[in-house]
């Protein structure tokens, strides 16, 4: 039995690694055979949408030239340069050292001949983004697959709307490659929706498979750091005043901050560690702020207090996922709720949730895996 995983595998960043880990890991396990998943490359293509410079980014560049005649621009330059310097350390480190962990390497695997094609997870139908690493690519809803068999686990369309694919002219194109799923399995109410509309089919709704495994080897990293909290998020993105109101809490609680990935120069610690480190991280962690969906997961698996910062270009996909765990009350629209919302632990809900949605998700895979 030869099986495939089409995903974000190669994507420089720790959810990717780890939702692409833990799906082979479960795959694996199900099909009773070590060794029968490998991972499968796309085609990318070009984007059916541009970025398109605003006046007010304009604007920004003109402030930008200005300031730099302020006393303060060398400050920010050198933080600016130090964002770079470690942000290229850690795309090293991910090519070299952790990519081949997860089984991939330089040579892409393109169309292998397989028994089963899954597609999945991640925003691997994300096909409206403008970014030209994935653009609108075709292979990723199955084009001229080579497999007996064809399925998606825990996909998301992720910012693509019903709107956007009808804006684009591309709705009847990916409804028909859709059709031709032998199962349809997603991870979001908005990618359900698009579904159930293209090709009149109600798809399965799974959990990422960072929820799915449970990554026993997490058991066995050590960690020497104690007393801490995790700012898990993109260091362009944190702004100044929610960097005072993480730094605040943290002092109230004599607590380091630590982030992981990104260097941040009003933390206490950057740590570029291996994924499974991550989680290692993670689980000891005492409180976790984050405005990043697998952030989010990582603190749900391991019942962290967390709080997650809502963003106008994240609150679809978070706001789903809260809902799934009842967890609406950790969301962040004030920055001043934070430290109320990392003082109240997790229901004990969660742990049962997450066992129920295992199983569902499981099930999925089993019997896709049974009808070989």
């Amino acid at each position: 039995m030869r099986i495939g995983i089409m995903s974000m595998q190669r994507i420089t960043n720790y959810g990717s690694f780890l939702q692409a880990y833990g799906l082979k890991q479960v795959v694996e396990e199900l099909s009773g055979k070590e060794g029968t998943v490998e991972f499968v490359d796309y085609q990318p293509e070009a984007p059916v949408a541009h970025v398109k410079e605003s006046v007010s980014k304009r604007r920004c560049l003109v402030a930008r030239v200005i300031n730099m005649m302020s006393s303060s621009y060398r400050k920010y330059r050198n933080e600016q340069l130090k964002i770079g310097s470690t942000f290229t350390e850690f795309c090293n480190a991910y090519q070299q050292k952790f990519l081949p962990t997860l089984g991939v390497s330089d040579k892409r695997n393109y169309s292998p001949k397989l028994d089963l094609l899954i597609i999945g997870s991640d925003e691997v139908f994300n096909c409206t983004q403008p970014e030209s690493t994935v653009g609108y690519s075709r292979q990723l809803f199955g084009k001229d697959h080579n497999a007996r068999k064809l399925i998606s686990y825990a996909a998301s369309f992720g910012s693509t709307t019903l709107e956007k694919l009808e804006q684009y002219s591309i709705k009847q194109e990916v409804g028909e490659l859709l059709g031709k799923f032998d199962a349809l399995s997603v991870r979001d109410q908005n990618s359900s929706l698009i579904v159930d509309e293209l090709c009149h089919r109600t798809p399965e709704k799974h959990i990422d498979p960072v929820l799915l495994y449970n990554f026993p080897e997490v058991d066995k990293i050590e960690v020497k750091l104690k007393d801490y909290l995790i700012v898990y998020a993109y260091a362009d993105r944190i702004q100044e005043h929610e960097a005072v109101a993480i730094r605040k809490f943290a002092e109230q609680k004599q607590k380091k901050i630590i982030t992981l990935g990104f260097w941040m120069p009003w933390a206490d610690e950057y740590v570029i560690a291996s994924p499974l480190e991550v989680l290692a991280y993670i689980k000891h962690a005492d409180y976790v702020v984050t405005d990043t969906f697998h952030g989010t997961i990582f603190s749900i698996k391991y019942q962290i207090p967390f709080a997650t910062i809502i963003r106008k270009s994240n609150q679809e996909k978070l706001g789903d996922l809260l809902d799934t765990f009842e967890l609406q009350s950790r969301q962040v629209y004030n920055v001043e709720d934070i430290g109320k919302i990392l003082e109240t632990d997790l229901p004990e809900t969660v742990k049962k949730l997450i066992t129920d949605k295992q199983c569902g998700a499981r099930s999925y895979l089993l019997h896709e895996l049974s009808l070989l």
